[in-house]
This record gives C-alpha cells, structure tokens and sequence, in this order.
C-alpha cells in the first residue's frame, strides 16, 4: 500500500481495527551532502547520527502531510542543533 493509498483507505476507516499502514522507507541521496555528513557522524561514532536521522524521518512525514508520533520530541530535536 502506497502513503496515498493509506491517506485515502484510512479517511474511510470507521474505526482504528479498520486503520491501514503502508511501509515507510526513508531514502536518501548519497550525494546529498546531509548524507555526508551523517556518514562523517558515524565514523566519529558519534551520538549525533540516531538525532539527525529521527529529524530527517520526521521530516519527511510532515512532507508528506502523515501525523508525526511525537511532535515534542522533533522540537526539542530540532531545538538542540539550533542551540
């Protein structure tokens, strides 16, 4: 099931048993330098590298228009690289 498909299905659902999910797969470019830099991360083995990835999975479920499970959560995320 594709993210529209899901959109679609679980806006007729009339109860959460009849919810539908479609796989998520978060795909990158390698040559995007935010790519880069998450492999320069995990080289350092640094902490870093599960923050960045959660924001930029988050991301790409508000890009898509989907319910993000803890919008706290990417705030402070986002909040602490600012700072």
């Amino acid at each position: 099931v594709t993210l529209e498909m899901e959109k679609v299905l679980n806006q007729q659902a009339l109860d959460d048993s009849q919810r539908v999910h479609a796989e998520r797969i978060l795909e990158l470019n390698a040559e995007h330098p935010v790519f880069k830099k998450l492999c320069e991360l995990q080289q350092q083995n640094s902490d870093k590298v599960a923050v960045y990835a959660e924001i930029l999975y988050t991301q790409a479920l508000l890009i898509e228009g989907l319910p993000v499970d803890d919008p706290v959560s990417y705030a402070n995320a986002v909040c602490g690289l600012i700072s």
